[in-house]
């Protein structure tokens, strides 16, 4: 079963033309997303759990098989959390 995420304490996540950025307040330090990264953010900020992101990208990209989705994105939020960026709850 796939963690739960969250955006850690001192991440500001704000939308810009063309995709997303976070923020750690902290250390100064960002990170750009693309548009897709910007939406799993958007849901994940919304506190959509693993499970309706998932779906929620499935239906985006219907043309994408659903194990390449799930892959894609269990490692975009891993990736996200051992940068600090996210928290598993």
């Amino acid at each position: 079963m796939p963690h739960s995420y969250q955006l850690a304490g001192d991440v500001v996540f704000k939308e810009v033309s063309g995709g997303g950025v976070l923020l750690s307040q902290r250390s100064g330090q960002y990170r750009q997303v693309n548009t897709t990264g910007t939406r799993v953010l958007q849901l994940l900020v919304a506190g959509e759990p693993w499970t309706a992101i998932l779906d929620h990208m499935i239906e985006r990209y219907p043309d994408v098989d659903e194990g390449q989705l799930s892959q894609d994105l269990s490692q975009m939020l891993e990736d996200l959390a051992n940068q600090g960026v996210l928290v598993r709850v």
